[in-house]
């Protein structure tokens, strides 16, 4: 008798997808211990996993492979993964794909956290100054004519503003790709102001999962699915896919990963899937990508409020000079600040307060922290907003 394996209702019209699901759903459950322990029975839809599933029993995940990539843990449920260099080869291939819909190979150096990026001539550590990675991308171009950048969203703000504030030219640089953290609409503005001549090329991936999907370069509010390797889920708050434009929880399929599987898994991130009318890359899309914990509010009626509505308050207030907000509770939240020399936060505070309420009610709590510096998480990403209330 042949096993009966459900298939999530995303995958019933696509059959690439559904073929390549129910052969690594099939083969988990015959041959992977991790799948006999979590999956009662098959013929029923193999439940979402967590991360925090995942890391309760990543020994038993892991099956005996070795640990090639860990994340970060900036939502406190680090997880470690392991990938065949079949599985790893993927990537490179997929980065090429990405590439092509660009433009062509150039010469790239990356401004990084080298605690999880290995260091190298051309790989500079997010944590140093500005002023020195401004420095470093002077010092490639003129060593070998280096015209790619890549580095973190928060950090490509940074410099963007200091070459501005400055006056530099660097008109040479001809592409600038952003990763691991959400891209705004703002950091497109700045990118045009600071690297005239650059490309914004923005990138969704995971430690897990690897290049998940890409900016399209014909309809910039679209991402498309690396959909050869992955399979990706939206789904709402009932399990159910969303609509073109609702919101709802990323659940990933890794269709070639036979040594750390992950089938349904929900790294923690939000989006939206979309139909994207370009008419040049034939692969499925998503819009509005919210990560992890970082970009999300939650009010007390369960509503999900993107934190992009309330940056430009924070990024236009010229009091301060970098920010991050942490929701403790629904009523309740945590300002972090850096203040300019000499500028008082009465108004800055005044106008967060009515921003705050005009969203989540009065009688909200504002707690506010004025530091020299605000750190980066041990993976090198800045999460400018963090909620703290549990799901």
């Amino acid at each position: 008798m042949t096993l009966q394996i459900a298939i999530p209702e995303w995958y019933l019209d696509r059959p690439y997808a559904r073929e390549h699901y129910e052969a690594i759903a099939r083969w988990a459950w015959a041959e992977h211990p991790f799948y006999r322990k979590h999956v009662r029975d098959p013929s029923q839809l193999f439940p979402v996993l967590t991360r925090a599933t995942v890391r309760d029993d990543n020994e038993l995940l892991l099956n005996g492979h070795p640990e090639t990539e860990r994340t970060a843990g900036s939502t406190s449920t680090p997880v470690r993964v392991s990938w065949s260099p079949e599985r790893a080869q993927l990537e490179k291939v997929d980065a090429a794909r990405m590439v092509g819909w660009i433009g062509e190979p150039l010469p790239v150096l990356r401004i990084v956290s080298t605690q999880v990026h290995a260091p190298g001539e051309r790989t500079f550590d997010v944590s140093r100054p500005v002023e020195e990675q401004v420095e470093f991308i002077r010092q490639r171009h003129a060593a070998d004519g280096t015209s790619s950048v890549v580095t973190y969203p928060t950090n490509l703000e940074l410099l963007c503003r200091h070459i501005i504030e400055h006056g530099l030219d660097f008109s040479f640089v001809r592409r600038v790709t952003c990763l691991s953290e959400v891209f705004e609409p703002e950091h497109d503005r700045l990118i045009r102001a600071a690297f005239p001549n650059a490309y914004a090329n923005v990138t969704y991936s995971s430690v897990e999962a690897g290049l998940i999907a890409a900016r399209c370069p014909h309809r910039p509010d679209n991402y498309h699915v690396m959909a050869d390797k992955l399979g990706v889920e939206i789904l709402d708050e009932d399990g159910k896919p969303c609509r073109p434009g609702e919101l709802g929880r990323v659940v990933i399929t890794d269709f070639h990963n036979r040594w750390s599987t992950l089938i349904r898994y929900a790294q923690g991130d939000l989006a939206a899937p979309v139909r994207c009318d370009c008419g040049r890359i034939p692969l499925p899309a998503i819009t509005n990508i919210v990560g992890k914990v970082q970009g999300v509010f939650r009010t007390r009626e369960g509503r999900r409020i993107i934190f992009t509505f309330f940056s430009p308050t924070f990024r236009d207030s010229p009091e301060i000079g970098q920010y991050q907000v942490v929701q403790d509770a629904f009523d309740r939240f945590t300002v972090r600040c850096v203040p300019r020399p000499g500028a008082g936060l009465a108004p800055f505070k005044a106008r967060i307060q009515a921003k705050f309420e005009a969203e989540f009610g009065q009688g909200i709590g504002i707690n506010y922290e004025t530091m020299e510096h605000i750190p980066r998480e041990p993976g090198g990403k800045f999460l400018v907003a963090i909620c703290r209330i549990a799901d």
